[in-house]
């Protein structure tokens, strides 16, 4: 759960309306001055009404009250991370050391309210704050933290800094919770001024601070509610709020964060500019206020100093064009945080694209025009006749009797309904394993179909650690891997990748593209040197599907005095390659090739399938000489045909 009064303003103590007051009198009273002899004192303050009026529209800058029951739950996250490669799967990179934000918030597992069947951005309200101070935790961005060795939290207020364990991630929402090492939680209730719940007082800060200043004066304690305030005493809050909707356009917004450019906390002030979706159709905000690196996993707040986001990214080469996390899919993460580490992905309806239907005549040919309706888009789906999914060209109506209009939009919420988002919105709002009702026109016939969402499993896998790690098969200096986007990303190619056409494909099982990543320059494989990334499609007449059919097609199948493998260049599928080379040469030659680069395997241990390895441990009883024997092909090979033997 989450709890906290509304935080007051950010922003250094000033004079506040006393400020503005004083500028609102001279100006008054100036206008005053200019106003004729003789005018009515009705007339006056009218004018100076109308003055007053223009100088508040003319100032779009919400007044700031003070900063510490927004900031003090800031913290900076000093991280250490060492990445794999894809490249050279074999290794990991060099140590990196990097920054970003988080903030502190309670966390008590049922977070908000259901989701389900509300719209794309259909408010939702937030359940009962509960848990103690034990259920306080760190919410940050998941690039934040990818990878890490080590994460450390910073106070904004004072040198205190304490270790983190990540608890949950979702890579696909770019979330991560974080909770204080044990080791470090009474240094962090310290640091902190959490004793006995107080981080977790409810009601606003300036009540919470003057109760303290009650409880320390009848003690004997000086202390005025004030000073216990200005000081950031025990009464002060500690965790943030999550808004329980969706921000207005054009509505005032602060992100606080630790960006480059210094080491202290920074306050920036911007709008809402934009409510739209990402590549992968989840809710997102778009604010003209700076967001920079070091700025990711800090809140955003509204005007109610309530947390409406969290700063996530911005666009390379445009100005002030940044984005936020909404508050809505923060508390889905949370709602979903049931699993070790990692939360599930993010749902879909098994389609592989949508046709707006704007075109009459097309209309006309699917039987809308017919049955009189407006809206609904065409499908084109992966699971075609699957039980109840959508098929093709299906016309999809509505969702959770939510209806979509033509161009594929929906109404953001019943009470916003000129603002309009993507309709699968509705279905990345949703958990994993829920249920929607689809209103379906099929055949010229409407009906219902209840579907059960599952997450997206895509051919391509999308993230390092998550659906993706790094595999690799060596032969003959040739280097194989399945197609991931890590993979691609670390080719830093200027060009759109010739790839890209397999990125949207699912998958049904454990399909893989195998790709040749690289060539290992060797005497062996003379006239290959330099080939890379093409697609495998067979080995000796097999047609490996993934990297461990691979694995077993070479130490099991290769009983021909040649090796040969036949690869393609993505968007040529006529254009054939082979290689070709002597099975007793590559033999020879694979503890040189290992040697030379450092490799101390032939293969990676997870590209050995299951019952590959049973095998070799029922004909291999010595553990020592099974160790070796994973690390080279020849021995593999060589105690695969001492089974045959038998």
């Amino acid at each position: 759960m989450f709890d906290a009064g509304v935080p007051d303003g950010i922003g250094g103590a000033d004079d506040g309306a006393g400020a503005d007051g004083a500028d609102e009198s001279g100006r008054t009273a100036s206008s005053a001055a200019r106003a004729p002899a003789g005018a009515p004192a009705s007339a006056l303050r009218a004018l100076a009404t109308r003055k007053r009026a223009k100088l508040s529209r003319s100032s779009r800058r919400p007044k700031s009250t003070g900063s510490s029951s927004r900031t003090r739950p800031v913290v900076k996250l000093l991280v250490t991370s060492v990445s794999r490669s894809y490249s050279e799967p074999w290794r990991r990179r060099q140590q990196r050391e990097s920054s970003g934000t988080g903030f502190l918030i309670r966390w008590g597992g049922d977070v908000v309210g259901d989701f389900g069947g509300k719209g794309g951005g259909e408010d939702v309200e937030t359940a009962p704050p509960t848990g103690g101070i034990d259920s306080i935790r760190i919410v940050t961005n998941a690039h934040v933290i990818r990878n890490a060795s080590t994460v450390r939290a910073r106070a904004s207020f004072g040198p205190h800094v304490v270790s983190c364990e990540v608890e949950w991630q979702s890579l696909p929402l770019d979330l991560a919770l974080l909770k204080i090492a044990a080791g470090d939680w009474d240094d962090f209730c310290k640091g902190w001024g959490i004793e006995d719940g107080a981080g977790t007082a409810e009601g606003s800060g300036d009540k919470a601070a003057a109760d303290a200043a009650t409880t320390k004066a009848s003690n004997g304690s000086a202390k005025s509610a004030d000073s216990v305030a200005k000081n950031g005493g025990e009464g002060c809050n500690k965790t943030l709020t999550l808004s329980s909707g969706l921000p207005k356009l054009d509505e005032n917004v602060t992100c606080v964060g630790f960006p480059q450019g210094g080491t202290q906390i920074s306050v920036t002030r911007g709008v809402v500019s934009r409510i739209d979706v990402d590549s992968h159709y989840v809710l997102r905000i778009q604010i003209d206020a700076a967001i920079n690196p070091g700025n990711s996993g800090g809140p955003v707040f509204d005007e109610q100093g309530q947390v409406v986001g969290i700063a996530s990214s911005h666009l390379r080469g445009a100005g002030n064009i940044g984005y936020i996390i909404p508050s809505k899919i923060v508390a889905l993460f949370l709602r979903r945080s049931n699993e070790p580490r990692h939360v599930p992905g993010i749902p879909n309806l098994a389609i592989h694209g949508s046709q707006g239907l704007e075109s009459k005549a097309l209309r006309r040919h699917l039987g809308l025009e017919d049955l009189d309706l407006s809206g609904g888009i065409r499908e084109d789906s992966a699971d075609a006749g699957a039980g109840n999914r959508l098929r093709q060209d299906d016309v999809l109506l509505a969702i959770n009797g939510i209806p979509i209009g033509m161009d594929g939009t929906i109404q953001l919420s019943p009470t916003r309904p000129d603002e309009r988002i993507n309709f699968r919105s509705i279905v990345t709002c949703q958990r994993t394993g829920s249920k929607v009702v689809l209103d379906v026109l099929r055949d010229r016939q409407r009906r219902e179909l209840e579907v059960v969402l599952d997450m997206s499993r895509f051919l391509v896998s999308q993230y390092d650690d998550f659906d993706a790690i790094p595999l690799y098969v060596v032969v003959g200096g040739c280097v194989f891997s399945p197609l991931t986007l890590p993979l691609v990303q670390e080719k830093k190619s200027k060009s759109p990748s010739s790839f890209s056409r397999f990125y949207r494909d699912q998958r049904t099982g454990h399909e893989q593209v195998i790709v040749l990543s690289k060539v290992l320059n060797d005497d062996v494989n003379v006239g290959y040197h330099g080939w890379k990334n093409l697609v495998l499609t067979s080995v000796n007449g097999y047609e490996p599907t993934n990297i461990q059919e691979l694995v077993a097609v070479l130490v099991r199948k290769m009983h021909t005095k040649m090796i040969e493998f036949r690869c393609q260049v993505v968007g040529q599928d006529d254009a054939d390659y082979v290689i070709c080379m002597n099975l007793k040469e590559v033999m020879q030659s694979e503890q040189r090739v290992l040697g030379q680069h450092m490799i101390a395997s032939w293969c990676s241990k997870d590209a050995l399938s299951k019952e590959l390895r049973e095998e070799v441990e029922e004909y291999e009883p010595s553990e020592a000489k099974r160790t070796v024997c994973w690390n080279s092909m020849s021995s593999m090979r060589a105690i695969l045909e001492r089974k045959e033997d038998t």
